[in-house]
């Protein structure tokens, strides 16, 4: 049967695949005679005719990625829009302003803080200062005088002042190679007494370090904010000073976790663990009497009132915050 649907259909088909014909006549002259030029022309209108029907028979897949590759150029005008904006280039400025000062406060403190001055003044020991300020935190009753020693020294100018002695010269020194020493062994040991039970794994000296960082921080904060809250005038000990008294719990730590592996029974524990406590509180109530209650002419601006509180933050702190934080770590 005829069907002139399908026959306008098979037309249309042999329409587009049939390709491009030219039947366009040659340039000639006026006698009729071919030309090389009107052949040059007939060439370039072949050539324009069969790219024009070329771009109308395109495949939808090749539109496509005509489409896509336009789609990714990247559009720099936006961009170069607010490169040139005065709001965006002041932002700009001064962010980097704020960046490069806050970059120089820090670089400035942290220099003030652990210069080399500053550290090597903490690491001046020696094996007798070792040896007597481990006895004097076990066994303090026995020290006569708690006060610490000056020396005098020179500037460039010539300018000549007392400045604390060094903990070879000075027993009552605070020093930070005992309290650095004593948290590298509890770590170690830590370790040992945990593999000799059978529960070491190589996890736990991360997690022992973690933790008893976290425990020596918050120690300093609380001191920290206590002298801020007590108004306590902090200029006659440096913050290395107190990170070197809070460190000193550590051997009182050591000493507990050797005494809780050699010994089982509870009542030797406790008493061994009141007694380091008493001698750790004992040594530092002496030690930081001349930053919390100071003598001399600081002594005169100190009110009934704040001795009192002051006295109270100390023992509470040698004693009973002492405590807590070495109950939990050994």
């Amino acid at each position: 049967m005829y069907n002139p649907y399908a026959q306008q259909a098979d037309d249309a088909n042999s329409k587009q695949q049939k390709p491009f014909v030219s039947t366009a006549q040659p340039f000639t002259n006026q006698n009729g005679h071919f030309t090389q030029a009107g052949y040059n022309q007939q060439q370039q209108h072949q050539q324009q005719q069969q790219q024009q029907w070329n771009n109308n028979i395109q495949t939808p897949h090749q539109q496509q990625q005509n489409i896509q590759q336009q789609n990714n150029i990247p559009d720099t005008q936006g961009f170069n829009t607010l490169l040139n904006d005065p709001a965006a280039q002041m932002g700009l400025r001064f962010s980097q302003s704020a960046f490069n000062a806050s970059q120089q406060y820090m670089q400035q403190n942290i220099k003030q803080l652990v210069s080399d001055e500053n550290i090597k003044y903490y690491f001046k020991v020696s094996n007798s200062y070792v040896l007597k300020k481990l006895l004097l935190i076990i066994f303090p009753y026995r020290n006569k005088t708690w006060i610490r020693q000056f020396r005098t020294t020179t500037d460039a100018q010539g300018n000549s002042f007392e400045i604390y002695s060094t903990p070879v010269d000075d027993s009552n020194a605070p020093d930070l190679y005992i309290p650095s020493m004593a948290l590298m062994t509890y770590i170690l040991l830590w370790a040992v007494m945990s593999g000799i039970n059978g529960d070491f794994h190589p996890q736990l000296l991360g997690y022992a370090l973690t933790r008893t960082i976290a425990f020596y921080i918050v120690d300093i904060l609380l001191l920290k904010i206590s002298f801020y809250a007590l108004s306590i005038n902090s200029k006659p000990s440096k913050f290395l000073d107190l990170v070197s008294y809070s460190g000193y719990k550590f051997v009182t730590t050591l000493l507990l976790m050797v005494v809780k592996h050699f010994f089982s029974s509870y009542f030797i524990i406790i008493a061994f663990f009141f007694a380091l406590i008493f001698s750790l509180g004992f040594f530092l109530m002496r030690s930081l009497r001349y930053v919390v209650l100071p003598s001399g002419m600081d002594s005169g601006a100190i009110s009934p009132g704040s001795k009192r509180l002051r006295t109270q933050f100390l023992f509470f702190y040698s004693f009973v915050i002492q405590a807590v934080l070495i109950w939990f770590m050994a």
